[in-house]
């Protein structure tokens, strides 16, 4: 693989130890239409009673502009914050280590070579092995005018990750089909992780398959293939994120310029076809038909950004309104919703306990949402 430009840049690490995580002065958010069964474990029994949102990070713990969050999967309570950072310096990442906790250490690092392979990140995901991916929000990672934008594929080990490994930073892997790609998700087999991809508009399977190693440029063993059947379209600013029910390989899709939640079934689809390949040499490079997708819900969502899954329900964050809403993952139906009262909600995710984590992108933070 050929790169046409780099910023050489140093590895940058700090380590920040936090006292204590501060709650809201104010009396939380508000819960609208709740029922009292509603959400065991993150808001067990509350009916009408408002839950409190704790404030885990903000710039102190150096959080700007950050998009996205993700739990580690095999280390208890250490939750990743991506920052997206700008044209000139890209994307970094705040590891909090005992999150909310009053032991929780911050550790902020940034890749030598971020400029790159970490250009302008719309979101991360954790695969099954504690690697994890990012998709870019940039039509060029090389900043020439061209198309060479895709996911990359980064270790979970912090004696590898933005540590120096030559010109090309840390990465594991990057392959370069999807300009402007708004959401990622690990299909937790491997390697592979799904892409939504606001270039093209459509959605993609990308699979690095075996990683070149720190630093290293082999990317030929890629796959990529692009399920053309479900159009998507991108909401300049606004991440799609996505999650995969790991039961059912159903994967939600939030599309916020369409202002509707989709879901298709991963477990379909079949090759229509070779496609020809663009920027790179690659494996398999394919069309997909034959795809089972639907609808899971239009109504009252305006721009939604975040979604997860827990304990059988679907959770969607409303970048433009700031709510949080839950739907019965069986049924579709609506049970709640939350006004967290911060502007530009984004990436969301619950952890191992069921409680809820949110991006307030507007303020620079990073929340919990507890009982009371």
């Amino acid at each position: 693989m050929k790169l046409n430009r780099f910023l050489t840049l140093c590895t940058i690490t700090i380590v920040l130890t936090s006292s204590a995580c501060k709650k809201e002065k104010d009396d939380g958010p508000e819960l609208n239409n709740l029922p009292a069964f509603f959400i065991p474990k993150v808001f067990k029994d509350y009916g009408k009673v408002k839950p409190e949102m704790v404030l885990v990070a903000s710039n102190r713990e150096f959080v700007n502009d950050p998009w996205d969050i993700d739990f580690h999967p095999t280390r208890a309570n250490e939750l990743w914050i991506l920052n997206k950072g700008t044209e000139q310096t890209g994307g970094t990442t705040v590891t909090l280590k005992n999150a909310g906790m009053p032991n929780q250490e911050a550790l902020f690092r940034k890749d030598q070579n971020s400029w790159h392979f970490m250009a302008l990140p719309s979101a991360l995901s954790f695969g099954p092995n504690g690697d994890w991916a990012t998709s870019a929000e940039i039509l060029d990672a090389n900043r020439r005018g061209g198309s060479f934008t895709g996911p990359s594929l980064w270790s979970g080990n912090m004696s590898i990750y933005a540590q120096p490994s030559g010109g090309n930073g840390s990465h594991l892997d990057m392959l370069h089909g999807s300009p402007y790609s708004m959401g990622i998700e690990s299909d937790n087999n491997g390697n592979a992780y799904w892409v939504f991809d606001g270039y093209n508009k459509h959605i993609c399977k990308y699979d690095f398959n075996q990683d070149h190693g720190p630093g290293n440029s082999d990317h030929d063993d890629g796959t990529i293939h692009r399920y053309t059947e479900l159009t998507v379209t991108r909401e300049p600013g606004v991440p799609s994120h996505m999650v995969l029910d790991k039961n059912t390989k159903w994967l939600y899709i939030a599309d916020p310029a369409n202002s509707r939640i989709l879901m298709m079934n991963t477990k379909t689809g079949t090759k229509k076809s070779d496609i020809p390949l663009v920027n790179e040499v690659l494996a398999q490079h394919w069309e997909m038909e034959g795809l089972e997708w639907k609808v899971f819900t239009n109504i009252n969502l305006k721009k939604p950004a975040g979604i997860e899954i827990s304990q059988g329900l679907l959770y969607v964050s409303d970048y433009e309104t700031g709510e949080i809403v839950a739907y019965n993952l069986s049924t579709q139906e609506e049970m709640g919703r939350i006004s967290t009262g911060k502007s530009r909600v984004m990436g969301i995710k619950a952890n191992t306990d069921g409680k809820l984590w949110f991006v307030a992108n507007g303020s620079n933070e990073i929340y919990r949402i507890d009982p009371k």
